[in-house]
């Protein structure tokens, strides 16, 4: 007799431009989860995980990865590279984790083949993209055939006919080649490459397109994890500086194969000192353009940290240039790229875009990471922690981030500032315990963006939290 229990589903996603520590608050709060769910992009994204002395940067495989009575789903709406996710996989399994029976792969998700890494080298660079190919694999998935060949390749389509699947990867390839005029290929020792790296997911594979379904009509809770944040979605983003996925909390259910009568809760997080990597509008960025031109430069300088770590920080964060101040507060806040290592562009918490990715993605619940990071702004020029609350552009006051990205080029920053934190905060784990100045910061955020905050992360470590639901005076 079929269960009458149903299970809830939960989305998690980013409010801003990258990793906003959305793998750290999974696992504070993962504790009634069955599943954990990505739902979209590859393994361009970057999750780092820090539990005691085990360290983790996750870039394809869904958080909640030491929780060994949790299972792992890589939904339809991912592009999937094989030898990165066995790579990934041998890391995880190195940690003493083990996958076998936990993780699962849709059938329909895409593969990332050879010739959209090969295209993502010539194609991405205006953009900044990570040349992982997830956007010519996003475009081959819209595309879906060209004359008589087969551009799309599913995980599906591949272990029904790994023969035939050799053949098409081996004419993409050959396409690619030709087109582009690109030489030093071995386009028949790529192509078996590919197929023996996708051979070593068979065991993941999930023919079922009802697996998820068919966990929360049995009772059990699905945790879906969205990779990059909404501000880089591919429709409402920050348009064309973005990936090339739906990220916003809707997505979940289309690119995460489950219905939506089992939503229960959307979770947002976002970071106290803001950050991004690639090209495009942050309009609260410390130092503008010229903050933009620099983390870009020689192909977005994923040498940078070993340079700037030769930086005199003291030097740089007294400046009264915005852009040293923001290369000061990198340095302290570790910003580099966990996948491309490049240098985070940094910029100020920005409560318009906040205010407004709560509202259009029904956020219940905020969570804020590297509140401890406030700190920092003590020893700049600054005299006091700054935020953003309200936009001006052509000398007019607005309320929301304007679409158009030329218009995003002319909006400025308005800047309100709040006291500086008496103390550091990073040992504190109760509400309680934080000081004045730190309350007052959280309750000017929330009256501003009318959102509730649940929870602030006030360092790397998995312990470093202090839970806030519920618990105020």
């Amino acid at each position: 007799m079929e269960s009458t229990k149903q299970g809830k589903s939960r989305v998690l996603i980013g409010l801003q431009y990258g990793d906003e520590g959305k793998a750290r608050v999974l696992d504070k709060i993962i504790d009634d989860a069955d599943v954990v769910a990505r739902f979209n992009g590859g393994a361009n994204a970057g999750h780092t995980l820090v539990v005691g002395n085990k360290s983790i940067a996750l870039h394809m495989i869904p958080s909640g990865i030491f929780h060994p009575e949790i299972k792992l789903y890589v939904g339809s709406g991912c592009v999937v590279n094989p030898e990165k996710t066995n790579k990934e996989i041998e890391e995880i399994e190195d940690l003493g984790i083990s996958l076998s029976r936990r993780l699962y792969f849709a059938a329909n998700a895409s593969l990332v083949q050879p010739h959209h890494i090969l295209l993502d080298g010539i194609l991405g660079k205006g953009i900044g993209t990570t040349n992982n190919g997830i956007g010519p694999a996003y475009a081959d998935k819209a595309l879906r055939i060209e004359g008589k060949r087969i551009k799309n390749l599913r995980v599906a389509d591949f272990f029904a006919n790994p023969t035939l699947a050799y053949s098409i990867v081996k004419e993409n390839i050959e396409q690619a080649i030709e087109s582009y005029s690109i030489s030093g290929i071995n386009t028949a020792k790529l192509a078996t490459k590919f197929v023996e790296e996708t051979k070593g997911l068979e065991q993941y594979y999930c023919p079922n397109p009802l697996f998820l379904e068919n966990m929360a009509m049995s009772g059990k809770n699905v945790f879906f994890e969205g990779a990059q944040s909404v501000m880089l979605d591919v429709v409402t983003g920050t348009v064309p500086y973005v990936t090339s996925s739906r990220t916003i909390a809707a997505a979940a259910y289309t690119g995460g194969d489950l219905s939506m009568k089992y939503h229960s809760q959307t979770i947002g997080v976002a970071k106290a000192i803001m950050s991004r990597v690639g090209n495009g509008p942050f309009i609260s960025e410390f130092g503008g353009r010229r903050s933009e031109d620099y983390c870009a430069m020689d192909g977005g300088n994923n040498y940078k940290r070993e340079v700037e770590s030769n930086y005199d920080l003291e030097k740089l964060l007294k400046s009264e240039d915005l852009l040293e101040v923001g290369i000061g507060l990198r340095i302290l806040g570790n910003e580099y790229g966990a996948t491309t290592k490049r240098p985070r562009r940094i910029g100020m918490l920005d409560l318009v875009m906040l205010r407004q990715n709560c509202l259009l993605n029904s956020v219940d619940a905020l969570y804020i990471n590297k509140f401890d990071c406030l700190n920092d702004y003590k020893r700049t020029s600054l005299p006091g922690i700054p935020i953003v609350t309200a936009y001006r552009l052509n000398g007019k006051i607005i309320d929301y981030m304007p679409v158009a990205t030329e218009d995003c080029s002319r909006t400025e920053p308005v800047v309100e500032y709040l006291p500086h934190l008496s103390q550091d905060i990073s040992n504190v784990r109760n509400y309680n315990d934080l000081p004045i100045e730190a309350k007052d910061a959280i309750a000017f955020i929330e009256n501003k963006i009318g959102t509730k905050i649940y929870g602030i992360g006030v360092g790397p470590e998995r312990e470093q939290f202090v839970n806030i639901g519920g618990n105020k005076e």
